[in-house]
């Protein structure tokens, strides 16, 4: 009988071993939420026999453009006009008028050129109602060459006709963002699992007087329990920057109709970075480091039952002249009385890991054309009317994206590394850009000829903004989801300004005032923002060959705006972004 236990317990044993291989390995994925979509992160961690299971690398999100929070409406450029708070429409009379309104360029009377310089910088407050993501504050800068041109007026058929040609920044993506996020998670799985195994065996005895067969069948059923509690814990630091222009090159025409009505029109052919000095750039780290700690209790129950069966044979010895002889005994049949056996088992470990995920973003070879028409009208010596209309447009790239990842784990004692995973992936694609069409319609007021007041009203279609990847359907740019889904609101503008001329003995110096009120695009409500300007500028010498420059500073305030740049966090962000232009005209 020993034998036959000892083959029990063989059998047990193996279906044992089976199911315990058998058992799931649980892990933790980790959600990280930059402004350029989700990284899913999986990170290390151990299975019930203590195995360490390398991460997956990291996923990402969709193609996504470049965030647009801190690109300027498409509206226009120049020191003077935004010294008036970018209430420009009916004055329209200087050489940026092409970017404002084209068809004031027939105020010009003789050839000129024209550059303006812009320096900016954005300080931005952040706020958020969540112990998981630590915020702060963010401070960046931009500067460069805002607008340059030259103006050719001439006359034919009687009528006033004027050409310029035109650079100008359209967008400008600079910003910057920086969080820390903790994410802790507690998870606890229970599994249970059931085996049977069966087996069937004969073992021959030789007694004394006789050999008996016995013949039993044997099922031991298994049930195992698994109860692990995995706690995963991870400190991430999150860096987002992002830069780059787009620019256009201008060619624009317009032509007097009548002594008090103009009409032109600007064809802008847009490129990113024209001049090779800053492309459009994203570069999103994320560090992070954590623990995994892993408990583990295992219970086995194995219950064995069976029925047996002998039959044998008696050997009767000689007895004096008797030869011996074999008698057949009777077969009997039995049943083994069913026993357990449960043994339970506990153990834990931790695992400590780092790494960075770093996203790279870059679009090359942008390209796009639309048409900006404009209307001045003279209504009177007081009053003067301008309207204007940019139209929408589709801009095509090529947009490259490089995911690289790094996680080395350790042991509890973070001294020993036990794995190490690098990865590396980059993906090109055909992406394109709809932007929205924009009007402005503007009044200016012309009090004496020291001083004038002047008012513009505009809109931006931004529910017409989309992205599209190669191979994707359309999105949001705001916030990565399907187009449609989550609207972006139109958006609305209204500024208003004052300029008085100052003479002095030998120079006019004009003195410059304005506010505006403008919405921004955000997924939800439009963020509200407030602008107040101040400017100023002086002419030297005479015509023909006089000089005009121009100064303008404008401070931003937006409050609770930048909802959308961390979709789905909740954060909220104060904005104070301050910028200087300087600008000079020479006339010929």
């Amino acid at each position: 009988m020993k034998k036959m236990n000892r083959y029990i317990k063989i059998c047990a044993l193996f279906c044992a071993l089976a199911g315990l291989l058998a058992m799931p390995a649980v892990g933790k994925e980790f959600i990280i939420a930059t402004p350029l979509g989700e990284i899913q992160v999986d990170v290390p961690h151990l299975t019930p026999q203590g195995a360490v299971v390398s991460p997956e690398a990291a996923s990402v999100s969709v193609f996504r453009p470049p965030t647009i929070f801190s690109a300027p409406l498409p509206s226009g450029s120049g020191a003077r006009a935004l010294g008036l708070a970018g209430a420009f429409t009916a004055v329209a009379d200087d050489a940026t008028a092409a970017s404002w309104n084209p068809g004031g360029l027939t105020q010009l009377e003789r050839p000129e050129a024209s550059f303006v310089l812009r320096s900016s910088r954005e300080h931005d407050t952040h706020r958020v109602d969540s112990e998981a993501m630590s915020v702060g504050t963010d401070s960046f800068e931009s500067y460069g060459l805002n607008y340059f041109s030259g103006v050719l007026p001439f006359e034919a058929g009687k009528r006033n006709f004027v050409f310029s040609i035109n650079y100008q920044e359209a967008y400008d993506f600079t910003q910057r963002f920086t969080a820390d996020f903790t994410d802790r998670s507690s998870r606890r799985v229970g599994n249970v699992s059931q085996a049977s195994a069966s087996s069937t065996f004969a073992e021959t005895y030789v007694l004394a007087n006789g050999e008996i067969t016995l013949t039993s069948d044997i099922t031991t059923e298994t049930v195992r329990t698994l109860d692990q509690v995995l706690a995963s814990e991870m400190l991430t630091s999150l860096d987002f920057d992002q830069q780059g222009l787009i620019d256009a090159v201008t060619p624009a025409f317009a032509v007097e109709l009548a002594p008090k009505l103009s009409v032109g029109a600007a064809v802008n052919f847009y490129r990113d970075d024209l001049f090779g000095q800053n492309p459009i750039r994203s570069k999103t780290t994320a560090r992070f480091s954590g623990l995994t700690d892993s408990a583990v209790g295992i219970t086995e129950q194995q219950t064995t039952s069976g029925t047996w069966h002998y039959d044998g044979v008696a050997h009767v010895p000689p007895v004096g002249n008797i030869p011996g002889f074999d008698v057949p005994l009777p077969g009997e049949d039995g049943v083994y009385e069913p026993f357990t056996d449960t043994a339970a088992s506990r153990d834990g470990d931790r695992l400590y890991y780092d790494g960075t995920i770093v996203e790279e973003n870059q679009t090359d070879d942008l390209n796009g054309v639309n048409a900006t028409f404009g209307v001045l009208w003279t209504v009177s010596r007081l009053l003067g009317l301008g309207f204007t209309v940019d139209l929408p447009w589709t801009a095509e790239a090529r947009q490259q994206r490089t995911v690289s990842e790094t996680i080395t784990t350790y042991d509890a004692s973070r001294t020993r590394v036990i794995d190490v995973r690098e990865t590396r992936e980059t993906e090109t694609r055909d992406v394109e850009y709809r932007f929205p069409l924009y009007w402005a319609a503007g009044a200016v007021l012309r009090l004496s000829d020291e001083f004038y007041v002047t008012a513009d009203i505009s809109q931006t279609l931004w529910s017409q903004f989309y992205f599209k990847s190669e191979g994707e359907d359309r999105l949001n740019p705001l916030d990565g989801t399907p187009y449609g889904r989550n609207k972006i609101d139109d958006t609305w503008s209204v500024r208003g300004a004052m300029e008085y001329l100052l003479f002095l003995s030998k120079v006019e110096v004009p003195l410059r005032a304005g506010v505006a009120w403008e919405q921004r695009p955000a997924v939800g409500e439009p963020d509200e923002f407030w602008h107040f300007s101040l400017g100023a500028g002086v002419s030297l010498g005479s015509e023909p060959r006089r000089v005009i420059l121009d100064v303008a500073y404008m401070c931003s305030l937006g409050e609770s705006a930048l909802g959308s740049l961390i979709p789905g966090t909740g954060m909220t962000t104060d904005v104070e972004e301050h910028q200087v232009y300087v600008s000079g005209i020479l006339h010929f």
